[in-house]
C-alpha cells in the first residue's frame, strides 16, 4: 500500500490539527470560546475562498446558505425533533441541492455581473425569510422576531464541530492545490474563456465547488445558530457577514489553504484585544490595520512566510 507524500505545509497542518484537538484539555472556557469563534470564521472565509480564490468568481451572497443552514437546522430540531448533528447534515444537504439549482443560471454570469447577482440574491433571501411565516402560513423563521432554540448542554460540542468544519475547508483547499479538478479551477480563474476553449467544462466545475461551498457554509450557520440559541433573519442574512469573510480572505491570502485561517485569526484576535482597550474606537484601529496590511502586504499574511523562506535558504525572494 502506497501512502501519498505530504508537503511541509500539509505536515504542519496535521500537527496543528492534533494540537487543536487536544487544546480543550489544557485551556479554559474563555480560550475555547475564542477558538470556536476563530474556527467559525475560518470555515466561512475558507468556504468563500474555494470559489473566489481558485475559480476567480466573487460571490457576494454566501449568507444565503449561512442563513438557510441556520433556519433549516432549527426547523428540523424544533419541528421534527431530530438530534442536532442529524439536523445539521440534512440542512447542509438541502443547501447543497438549492445551491446546485441556483448556481446553474447564476454561474453563467461573469465578473461584476456575478457579484451583483449574488448580492441581490442575498438581499432577496433575507426579505423572503423575514416574510416567510406571513406569506406561507408555515411558521419557520419567526419573521422579524426570529427563532429561539433550546440551550445546549456545553460548549465543547461547538468547539469540535467548528474545528471539523474549518479542517474540512482547509483540506479541500489543499486538495484543490494538487488535483486535476483544482488545476481546472485555477485555469478558469486565470482566463475562463481560454480555459473553455481548451476543453475545460467551466460551468460544471464552478457549479460543483459552489454547491460544496454552500454545504460547508450551511453547516457553519446551523452550528452557529444552535450555539447562540437564537436566529434572526436580519443577522443571519446580513451583508456584513459577507464583507467580513471577504476581508479575512484578502488579509490572509486569496487562493491559499492557510490564508482564510490566518485572516480569521488576525481579525478575531484584533477585535478581541482592541475591543477591550478601546471600546469606542477599536473599529478605527482595525480599519487602519487592514489598510496597512493591504498596502504593504498585497499577498496577505501568507505572503510574509513566502518572503522569509527564500531568504533563509539564501535565495532571492
Amino acid at each position: 500500500m502506497r501512502f501519498p507524500t505530504l508537503r511541509p505545509d500539509e505536515v504542519a497542518a496535521l500537527l496543528l490539527l492534533v494540537l487543536l484537538v487536544l487544546l480543550p484539555a489544557a485551556a479554559g472556557a474563555y480560550q475555547i470560546r475564542l477558538a470556536t469563534v476563530i474556527f467559525m470564521w475560518a470555515a466561512l472565509a475558507g468556504s468563500w475562498n474555494l470559489l473566489a480564490g481558485y475559480a476567480g468568481a466573487v460571490d457576494l451572497g454566501p449568507v444565503v446558505y449561512y442563513g438557510l443552514g441556520a433556519f433549516a437546522t432549527a426547523a428540523l430540531m424544533l419541528r421534527a425533533q431530530l438530534p442536532f448533528l442529524v439536523s445539521l447534515v440534512l440542512a447542509g444537504g438541502v443547501a447543497m441541492v438549492i445551491a446546485y439549482a441556483v448556481g446553474t443560471p447564476t454561474l453563467r454570469l461573469r465578473g461584476a455581473y456575478f457579484a451583483i447577482g449574488t448580492l441581490a440574491l442575498a438581499e432577496s433571501a433575507k426579505q423572503l425569510a423575514l416574510a416567510w411565516d406571513r406569506l406561507t402560513g408555515i411558521p419557520l423563521t419567526g419573521g422579524s422576531a426570529g427563532v429561539s432554540l433550546p440551550l445546549s448542554s456545553g460548549y465543547l460540542l461547538f468547539y469540535y464541530v467548528m474545528l471539523a468544519l474549518a479542517s474540512l475547508v482547509t483540506t479541500a483547499a489543499f486538495w484543490l492545490g494538487r488535483s486535476k479538478f483544482g488545476y481546472g479551477l485555477r485555469a478558469i480563474g486565470e482566463n475562463d474563456r481560454l480555459a473553455e476553449a481548451s476543453g475545460v467544462n467551466i460551468h460544471r466545475l464552478k457549479r460543483r465547488v459552489y454547491a460544496g461551498s454552500a454545504l460547508l457554509i450551511a453547516c457553519t450557520g446551523g452550528t452557529a445558530g444552535y450555539w447562540l440559541s437564537y436566529i434572526n433573519a436580519t443577522d443571519f442574512f446580513g451583508a456584513g457577514l459577507t464583507f467580513q469573510m471577504v476581508v479575512m480572505v484578502l488579509l490572509g491570502g486569496l487562493g491559499t489553504p492557510f490564508g482564510p485561517l490566518l485572516g480569521a485569526l488576525f481579525l478575531t484576535l484584533a477585535a478581541e484585544i482592541l475591543g477591550t482597550r478601546f471600546v469606542y474606537h477599536y473599529l478605527i484601529a482595525i480599519g487602519v490595520l487592514i489598510v496597512a496590511i493591504s498596502l504593504f502586504m498585497p499577498a496577505g499574511l501568507v505572503g510574509v512566510g513566502r518572503l522569509l523562506r527564500p531568504r533563509r535558504a539564501g535565495l532571492p525572494p
